[in-house]
């Protein structure tokens, strides 16, 4: 009787600041807003069940044909016949709702030669990318108009392509996956003024790294780059790698830069959803980038607490943050002059950045977009921002923008950043 006197008397302390603790939780999740195009939910993110698609090899024995999507960043849910020469590729989101970037990825081949059409069909999507075509899962080039068609009335896409016994890869992007991330960062971390570390690992235990890039002990400044918190976003990765490749280049201006600044780059928050083939979220079916609040997915509270602790320990300012995206044109979300306080000094510096990139792309559009700007919403440049006080920004690419443009605006941008802070340095 006592015990249960004693148990009473507990529970009565405790439970107001439970129900204060789940209440406040709520409240705060409910005044959440996403951006203007999110679909209802998204800035819940706490862990949501997802689809998982099975991974296997699908034959036909009459026409010998062979379709698989086992491989890092496949996607395909189904494949079956419709007669001879034609075939239906059925690919679903891992979860819904969820923003229309509806990928697809998987590989075909055969021991005769033969040419086949192909229905991309999507389940809560429409088709949204170029097909893209592989031999060896490096070099890509775009199917020919000739051999594809979109109908729009349906959000379908047929595509009419060659196989053969040399298997050919057909993706949504080209693919970009974890794998090719490590070793792309192993290959930075082999010179001496690049540091690798892995932070921590994603829900399903894959390696998240951040690179350091400096050449002093004593930087004046930081600047932080992080990128692929969606999976289909291929382009934005390509622009992050040509991005950093500048900053760690030969150039005479990265050299100094090097000198006087530290770069810290997390380039792949999302490795789960990359190569599971996902649309746009993690393996918790979360949308990575409106969970810059509530920090409740394991990926974006590693990213958070590297960039707080790297700020802490060096005891400098943050001067710039990127992060880097795909959407169907190239735009720079960045924060509204009027979006906070004392925010003149940032936007100025943000449009210093923005004319250095035209004098040295001078045919390429600079295109500035502040309509979905919101200083609360629970995105990575909202939070960089109101975390510390610097131009952060949303760096989007084309999904079909040339590869070659990419690569030649997005070290443009690079070296416009290092000669604006290299001339504002002390």
């Amino acid at each position: 009787m006592i015990i249960a006197e004693i148990n009473m008397k507990i529970l009565s302390l405790v439970l107001p600041f439970l129900l204060l603790l789940h209440f406040g939780c709520s409240s705060q999740q409910e005044t959440l807003k996403g951006l203007s195009y999110d679909p209802p939910g998204s800035v819940v993110t706490t862990d949501k069940e997802i689809e998982l698609q099975h991974r296997r090899t699908i034959s036909f024995a009459s026409t010998k044909v062979f379709s698989s999507n086992e491989f890092d960043g496949g996607k395909l849910n189904d494949f079956y016949q419709v007669n001879d020469t034609l075939y239906t590729a059925e690919m679903n989101a891992e979860n819904v709702p969820i923003n229309n970037s509806a990928w697809f990825a998987f590989k075909l081949w055969s021991p005769v030669k033969q040419s086949i059409s192909i229905l991309l069909k999507y389940k809560d999507g429409t088709h949204r990318y170029y097909p893209k075509m592989s031999r060896d899962k490096i070099n890509w080039t775009r199917v020919d108009s000739l051999n594809f068609s979109i109908d729009t009335a349906n959000g379908t896409a047929l595509v009419r392509v060659d196989i053969s016994p040399d298997t050919l890869w057909l993706s949504a992007q080209e693919l970009f996956t974890s794998s090719k991330y490590y070793k792309w960062i192993d290959d930075l971390a082999e010179m001496q003024f690049v540091k690798k570390e892995v932070i921590g690992t994603s829900a399903l235990g894959k390696p998240i790294v951040e690179v350091e890039i400096t050449e002093t002990n004593k930087p004046s400044g930081l600047i932080y780059v992080i990128g692929r918190q969606h999976p289909p976003e291929v382009t934005g990765a390509l622009a992050l790698k040509s991005f950093v490749e500048t900053l760690t280049g030969g150039l005479e201006l990265a050299k100094e830069f090097r000198k006087k600044y530290k770069t810290v780059v997390i380039p792949l928050v999302n490795p789960d959803g990359v190569d599971m083939g996902h649309w746009r979220h993690n393996s918790n079916g979360v949308d990575l980038n409106r969970d810059w609040v509530n920090f409740n997915q394991k990926e974006t509270r590693l990213v958070k607490e590297k960039l707080l602790s790297i700020r802490e320990e060096s005891n400098v300012p943050v001067l710039f943050c990127i992060d880097f995206h795909s959407t169907q044109k190239d735009v720079f979300y960045i924060t509204n002059k009027d979006a906070a306080k004392q925010v003149d000094e940032i936007y100025n510096k943000t449009m210093a950045w923005f004319e250095k990139i035209k004098e040295k792309n001078p045919g390429y559009f600079v295109n500035i977009d502040a309509s979905l700007n919101n200083p609360s919403a629970p995105t990575s440049d909202s939070w960089m921002f109101n975390t510390f006080n610097c131009p952060a920004l949303t760096y989007e690419l084309g999904d079909e923008t040339l590869r070659e443009e990419i690569k030649q605006t997005s070290s443009a941008a690079a070296e416009a950043m290092m000669e604006l802070l290299l001339k504002n340095v002390k």
